[in-house]
């Protein structure tokens, strides 16, 4: 209290001033507790009305500027409408001014009084006061203590603005009470938003979730970071899946933008129970896209990068031959490495080989698809290591077994995923049939390779690191070449089918198999015997696939003696020669050639026989002889005069004569080839003399040959000569006369040798005679026993 202001009116300027700052904190507070809801409210609207409009979530930017901003302006309500008016000194002057101006009666007798002591606070000020002055300021001061008792200091405020204030402030709580009991979530949904600055705090009824739906197989594969990678070039499904415990909307709205100009909107089409699915089809580009479906909408957008699918750059075969066909050693058969250039190989049966296969990408597996197995080949992307199964499928496709490719699965892809290796087996045996038992596998639960039954089709399916698959799978075709029986093409060689008993049996001919012949051998059985015998020949195959018999200066040919059977006369032989190869895996394959039945006939039988066909020769060569022999009387009949020009009866003539040549030169050898097949035949029956042998070798044999070599010959090119002359009308030195002479030439030569083969005619005549005799005698024998046979029954009668 002032020590010159009376109690009473400090009391009330003081009262005054508690009131005022009372005032303004009610009306502060009012502000901002009204302010505080608005911001809510305004900042809950703005959120409302951008997702509605959108259907998404503010962008964390926007919300972090309208927070700061929210802020401020509660900062400012606060600081204007309380602190700093707080801050505000309210002196007793102001005070009592306000009061004058509220309340007139005073007559400023409060003022006075207030500002007389502040006056007398001075000391200078009261020691210069008059007497006067003094008794003034004391009635003053009794009059305006007497009217401050009657004054009423709430009378001083403006209730309006409190009540307005506190109207608003009352709203604004009730609205938050009312928005507490209606809407709980309405605040941790605004906490969520503003303060947590969530990304996803809408609660939807409508959740989506987005997939790419990949081929081969309709695998679902779901975006990492909203990023997929997708094989270019092929066609692109989106799936869109309703997330548990929302409702599914009734349509998904698709925008999409690629690269360049591509663009468009899309209505998914509906694919099940809360599934919408979408196709862009030849996708070459990178694409980005969003989905709406009822209040859900995507945030961002989903990204996907066009990569090439893996595919095959180069396929080689590792393979290992049977030991048997000797392929593995170098020079011999095909390659062991084999560059596979049209998807196709094709190597021994029992083969084993290694698929290499040099990828365009690093792999994280492969699957490959066979008639009746599959393999599958996968990395451990964290831990790097290599995991392989064999399943066996049955009829229908269903993995009936699987086991796992040991010991060597770290191999089968290589570290940088580009090398792909499959352990394979070709084989004949083991193809499951509807009635057959599966294939087991080894007691020890794993495989080495896998088995390829004679012939296959693998589809390969390759996966890069980034879960792309080869639409289309490389396909490989693989085939077992069986080894096939050797072929036996063989005969005998200057020998019928009547034998000695004493005779040799050379055959000739050709015997090859695939791979390699393992033995050869005669087979033989005598009579009505069931039991066939074999005698091995004296040179064999030893592992060639070609094995020629022919004879030649070096070796002779294979002969089979019968002598050491001893047969009889009239015995029955059946011959024949039987190969076999050196198949150890799936045979041996065996195979016989021609078999031939030989009767066995005495030597005299035989050379009845072979002396029957020198007269059949003979009179082939009688023929010959006379068609040359008129040929030769026709060129002389087609002479011209001495005088005359050539005409063309002569070169008529000539060419009949050049056919003629022609056409009786291969009947002479043919004949010739008949005299020396009757000669072997003579010496592998082992019945020749040196009288035999002379007659025919130096006789017939050599003559003829030499005929064909000098008189056939000169007479065939003089003809042939004068023909082309008379053709093209040309001078020559060949005539007709000189023809005619090379034909009397030949006829002389040919008539010598028909003289030394009538010789035998007297002598086989006279066998034949005596032959004839006796079978006339014993014709006429059985007759006359036939008679008395007859006379005796009838006497008997």
């Amino acid at each position: 209290m002032s020590p010159t202001l009376p109690e009473q009116l400090d009391a009330l300027l003081a009262k005054l001033k508690s009131s005022i700052r009372r005032y303004v904190l009610l009306r502060g507070l009012a502000m901002l507790l009204t302010a505080i809801v608005a911001v809510f409210w305004l900042s809950l609207l703005a959120d409302s009305a951008w997702f509605r409009l959108t259907r998404l979530e503010l962008p964390r930017e926007t919300r972090l500027a309208i927070l700061i901003a929210c802020l401020a302006l509660l900062v400012i309500v606060l600081f204007h409408g309380i602190v700093w008016q707080l801050m505000v000194q309210l002196k007793r002057k102001a005070l009592a001014l306000l009061l004058e101006r509220r309340f007139p009666q005073l007559n400023d007798r409060l003022i006075t009084v207030v500002e007389t002591a502040e006056e007398t606070e001075s000391a200078v000020a009261k020691n210069e006061r008059a007497p006067l002055s003094q008794t003034m300021l004391d009635r003053t001061i009794h009059e305006a203590c007497r009217l401050m008792e009657s004054l009423r200091i709430e009378e001083v405020f403006n209730p309006l603005p409190l009540r307005r204030a506190a109207l608003l402030a009352t709203i604004a709580g009730v609205s938050l009470a009312a928005t507490a009991v209606a809407s709980p979530g309405t605040f941790s949904h605004w906490s969520n938003a503003y303060v947590k600055l969530a990304d996803d705090y809408w609660n939807r009824v409508n959740g989506l979730e987005v997939f790419v739906l990949a081929q081969p197989g309709d695998r679902i594969r779901p975006f990492e970071n909203r990023v997929c990678k997708h094989a270019s070039g092929s066609d692109l499904t989106i799936l869109v899946t309703t997330m548990d415990g929302k409702l599914t909307p009734a349509q998904v709205l698709l925008n999409y933008r690629g690269q360049g100009d591509t663009r468009g909107r899309a209505l998914m089409t509906p694919a099940g129970e809360g599934k919408f699915r979408h196709t862009i089809g030849n996708l070459m580009e990178n694409l980005e896209f969003t989905i709406t479906g009822g209040d859900f909408t995507t945030a961002q957008p989903y990204h996907i990068v066009a990569t090439p699918e893996p595919g095959i750059e180069t396929l080689v075969a590792e393979c290992n031959y049977p030991a048997y066909t000797g392929w593995n050693d170098p020079g011999h058969g095909e390659e062991r490495l084999r560059r596979i250039v049209s998807s196709e190989l094709t190597v021994p049966m029992e083969t084993e080989l290694d698929l290499q296969a040099k990828s365009t990408k690093p792999l994280a597996g492969a699957r490959i698809i066979a008639r009746d197995f599959e393999l599958q080949i996968w990395r451990d992307s964290q831990q790097g290591s290599v995991t392989s199964m064999y399943r066996q499928l049955d009829e229908r496709g269903l993995p009936t077994m699987q086991v796992p490719i040991q010991p060597t699965s770290e191999d089968l892809i290589s570290a940088d995923g580009l090398q792909l290796k499959l352990p394979l087996r070709i084989t004949s045996s083991g193809r499951q049939s509807e009635n057959s038992t599966p294939e087991l596998p080894p007691p020890s639960g794993e495989m080495s390779r896998v088995s390829i039954h004679e012939s296959e089709t693998l589809r390969i399916y390759l996966e890069d690191l980034d879960g792309i698959i080869n639409l289309e799978p490389v396909r490989v075709e693989l085939h077992g070449r069986p080894d096939e029986s050797p072929v036996v093409q063989t005969r005998l060689a200057g020998i019928g089918k009547a034998i000695t008993r004493k005779a040799i049996m050379p055959f000739q001919g050709v015997v090859t198999d695939d791979y390699g012949l393992d033995q050869l051998n005669f087979e033989y059985r005598v009579g009505t015997e069931a039991e066939l015998r074999q005698q091995t020949i004296t040179r064999q195959p030893g592992g060639t696939q070609r094995f020629v018999m022919e004879k030649s200066e070096s070796q002779p040919l294979e002969k089979f003696d019968v002598l050491p059977l001893e047969l009889k006369v009239d015995d029955v032989l059946l011959i024949g020669l039987v190969a076999r190869d050196a198949d150890n895996l799936n045979g041996p394959h065996v195979s016989r050639g021609e078999i031939y039945r030989m009767k066995i006939v005495s030597e005299e039988a035989l050379l009845s026989l072979l002396y029957q066909d020198e007269l059949n020769l003979r009179r082939r060569f009688e023929q010959v002889i006379e068609e040359i022999t008129r040929s030769r009387d026709d060129l002389q009949q087609a002479l011209p005069g001495t005088e005359e020009q050539p005409t063309p009866r002569i070169s008529e003539a000539v060419q009949r004569s050049l056919n003629t040549i022609q056409k009786d030169s291969i009947e002479t050898d043919a004949i010739r080839a008949a005299f020396e097949s009757i000669h072997e035949e003579i010496i592998n029956n082992r019945i020749d003399t040196p009288q035999i042998r002379n007659r025919l070798e130096g006789k017939i044999i050599q003559p003829l040959r030499a005929t064909l070599e000098n008189e056939f010959q000169l007479a065939e090119e003089h003809l042939r000569l004068l023909d082309f002359s008379l053709r093209r009308a040309q001078a020559t030195s060949i005539t007709p006369e000189q023809c005619i002479a090379n034909l009397d030439a030949l006829l002389s030569s040919l008539a010598q040798i028909l003289l030394e083969m009538r010789k035998l005619e007297s002598f086989q005549e006279v066998i034949e005679l005596l032959k004839g005799i006796i079978e006339e005698e014993k014709g006429l024998k059985q007759k006359t026993e036939e008679e008395r046979k007859k006379k005796l029954i009838d006497l008997l009668n």
